[in-house]
């Protein structure tokens, strides 16, 4: 599962917690699938959201090809 935050007129996305409701306005580019980590429990929120990003589910949606052109195109720009 993923979940995605209402974007805002300013480009930012508005996240809430899903365990407290504690809520903040983040400067994301490109998303609005994002998680924090919140104070209420000292853990990210939404936990789907962490795993998309850090377990690779990300990136296994995207063909090599993608990758290693994203991965170019970064080399180039530094």
């Amino acid at each position: 599962m993923l979940i995605f935050y209402p974007m805002l007129s300013n480009g930012n996305v508005f996240w809430t917690c899903d365990s407290c409701g504690n809520t903040a306005e983040v400067s994301v580019p490109n998303t609005n699938a994002v998680a924090l980590f919140c104070s209420c429990d000292e853990k990210v929120h939404p936990q789907c959201n962490n795993d998309w990003y850090y377990k690779g589910l990300y990136w296994e949606r995207i063909s090599i090809e993608k990758r290693n052109e994203y991965r170019e195109g970064r080399e180039d720009r530094d």
